[in-house]
């Protein structure tokens, strides 16, 4: 039987074996094997444990900037507040970077304000008129009305209510002010056609 392990690359092998040893505690011969003969078993194991703490470190320091974004906090005061003795002071601030940006993404995306609820009600209106002219035009063009449609027309008014808010679904409001404008299509749609 052919040892599939010994095809893998290194960071293969140390998915592999952190997988293997997280769920089953101990790994299976022919992964000894492959280990073995690319590479000194001991260092390997480092590696591996280092590689899990850093998993643990990075899950830590994500809460932490998570919290402090949730918070109100700036970059500054996060950047001067957290450390790492796992990390390195450089990879520490660039993590720190890129978590700061992600989180204040989606907390700005999430906040709902009177420009974001102002935005979504033109929004409706806008997406209502392009969805029932979609929806017009195909059910004209094929003489048969399905619910089916109405995914399309859910698709083209998100996208018309996101360029104008500049918020995706994940915004409550924008959420709702697709919805409506969906179902304002429908509405429209049906009483133009009876």
């Amino acid at each position: 039987m052919k040892n599939i392990y010994r095809s893998y690359n290194e960071e293969d092998l140390l998915i592999a074996y952190l997988y293997m040893v997280d769920h089953t505690g101990t790994i299976n011969n022919e992964m000894l094997e492959a280990i073995n003969q690319k590479f000194n078993y001991n260092d390997f194991v480092k590696k591996a444990d280092y590689r899990k703490l850093l998993i643990k470190e990075k899950g830590r320091i994500s809460f932490e900037i998570h919290n402090r974004v949730q918070e109100g906090k700036d970059i500054d005061f996060i950047m001067e507040n957290i450390s790492s003795e796992i990390m390195d002071e450089e990879g520490l601030k660039v993590f720190i970077l890129e978590k700061f940006s992600q989180f204040s993404k989606v907390k700005e995306n999430n906040k709902i304000d009177k420009k974001t609820v102002y935005k979504c009600l033109l929004g409706i209106v806008i997406a209502s008129v392009i969805g029932t002219l979609i929806l017009d035009a195909v059910i004209l063009f094929t003489a048969h009305f399905s619910f089916f449609l109405l995914v399309p027309v859910y698709i083209i008014n998100y996208f018309v209510i996101r360029i104008i808010t500049g918020k995706t679904r994940d915004n409550l409001i924008v959420f709702l002010a697709v919805l409506i404008s969906v179902i304002v299509s429908t509405v429209l749609s049906l009483v133009y056609i009876m």
